[in-house]
């Protein structure tokens, strides 16, 4: 018995020193996001409350504005397939990492509905958009438009949500990444691994164009990032922001759901009860479609979203 006992507490000491070891390669491989490395990059940056973002800024000036929003772990690119399109309809469109990701500064945070709120708010002033205007939200996405909308109505006039958050009530799956030190070793490790595979999926299904992995990867390799998902997690509600839904559900601020029925990141059940909030939500339901639909099914998505813009 007390061999066996023996055995097993050295096993565990193995497994700890090689769960160090991997945090500690993982946390010594990134790099810092400077100057340099955005100058290297390219592209346009704005400074605001919580950070510098980078953006994109397409169509004419005089233009209606539409933003669009990505989520949780996918950087800005996610929208490349899709704003040629919103471009054809005679709209201004504008492009925005989040911080924490793609190109732009990775504060310590926390990251929730105040940071959120506040890129928006920073872009609308910053580029002297035109207000109200429309929001486009892509999975988290579509919480922090909503969450936005909910706080300042008067400065949208349409929001087109495409597979939200908002309704995972039952969502489980980020219980041990609310754990100190455990959180921190499991994002570390293994965030920037998950998001990665998504969308190797869908290049592997010839769904997605083959960059999106080299751009994941360039954003990916700078330090910050996989700290913003795990303080995402721990701090802003999107697993239920009903309460947020039904403020925006009394506006008269148009709403629209663009929603795949095969979703098991953000389930498709959540549409019954969003209606229920939401009353003026219209529903564009897209058979078999994933949650990586936005870039894995961008034709369907960017159909939807076109016909959302064009009936208001």
């Amino acid at each position: 018995m007390r061999l066996l006992i023996n055995f097993g507490i050295k096993v565990v000491l193995v497994l700890l020193v090689l769960a160090a070891v991997a945090f500690a390669v993982t946390r010594g491989g990134v790099k810092d996001l400077d100057y340099a490395a955005r100058n290297e990059h390219g592209g346009n940056y704005l400074q605001t409350e919580y950070g510098v973002l980078s953006y994109t800024r397409e169509g004419p000036k005089d233009a209606p504005v539409v933003i669009l929003v990505h989520g949780f772990s996918t950087p800005k690119f996610v929208w490349q397939q899709a704003i040629p399109a919103v471009l054809a309809e005679g709209y201004q469109v504008i492009s925005f990492d989040h911080l924490g990701r793609g190109f732009s500064d990775r504060p310590e945070g926390p990251y929730d509905s105040a940071l959120y709120n506040s890129e928006l708010t920073g872009l609308i002033e910053g580029l002297n958009l035109k207000t109200p205007l429309t929001l486009v939200g892509y999975s988290m996405g579509g919480a922090n438009v909503v969450d936005f909308a909910a706080s300042y109505p008067s400065q949208v006039s349409r929001l087109v949500l495409i597979a939200p958050a908002g309704y995972m009530r039952n969502s489980s799956g980020a219980s041990l990444l609310t754990m100190p030190v455990v959180g921190e070793w499991l994002a570390t490790v293994f965030g920037a691994r998950y998001a990665r595979q998504s969308i190797k999926a869908e290049i592997n299904a010839g769904r997605a164009p083959e960059n999106m992995l080299e751009k994941f990867d360039q954003q990916a390799a700078f330090a910050g990032y996989t700290d913003s998902l795990l303080s995402t997690l721990r701090y802003f509600p999107m697993a239920d922001l009903s309460d947020r839904y039904r403020i925006v559900g009394g506006t008269d601020i148009a709403v629209w759901a663009i929603w795949g029925t095969a979703d098991t990141v953000v389930p498709f059940d959540g549409a019954d009860p969003m209606k229920k909030d939401v009353p003026q939500m219209k529903l564009t339901k897209l058979e078999g479609a994933n949650h990586n639909m936005t870039y894995g099914q961008a034709d369907d998505v960017t159909a939807a979203l076109v016909h959302a813009l064009r009936e208001g």
